[in-house]
């Protein structure tokens, strides 16, 4: 447990590193889905997973800090504690540097996730086409520019 005012330092400084690495690992898992390689993909969860659990030990050694000085485990909290500290101007900024890179991971990871649900959708549809099955209201267009709905035809592709 961190137990004095320079000892939430070296925390700050840990977390701050450890978020830089997840972020790399994000963007390494972003190249993963884009490629679809579910080996390296796989590879990077378990490297995310490990960080995560790292920072979460950080945080928790940040909190219990904070909160034994008397301090809300909160932005407010934090800022307010950090103001009546000497030498908490600095704190403020490592603090708030650990904040916005844990929000571009946060930030990495929900586009990280939305690729994967546009990946899953894509399979999906293909199994849908491939079993002959309708998969909703596709529309093609004639020579003329104008829409026509397609018509199911019931066959599968390896019947056509």
């Amino acid at each position: 447990m961190v137990t004095d005012e320079t000892g939430i330092r070296p925390s700050l400084e840990e977390s701050i590193r450890l978020g830089q690495r997840l972020e790399d690992i994000l963007l390494e898992e972003t190249r993963a889905i884009e490629s679809r390689e579910p080996d390296r993909l796989q590879a990077a969860v378990q490297r995310k997973q490990e960080l995560l659990q790292a920072l979460e030990t950080e945080t928790r050694k940040q909190q219990q800090w904070i909160e034994a000085r008397g301090a809300e485990f909160t932005p407010e909290g934090v800022a307010r504690l950090f103001a009546r500290l000497e030498g908490g101007e600095h704190l403020n900024d490592r603090w708030q540097a650990l904040r916005a890179t844990i929000e571009r991971c946060n930030e990495l990871n929900q586009g990280n996730a939305r690729l994967i649900e546009r990946n899953q959708r894509r399979v999906q549809m293909s199994m849908q086409i491939l079993r002959g099955e309708d998969s909703g209201p596709a529309t093609t267009y004639d020579p003329y520019g104008k829409a026509r709905h397609r018509r199911t035809t019931g066959q599968t592709i390896t019947r056509a």
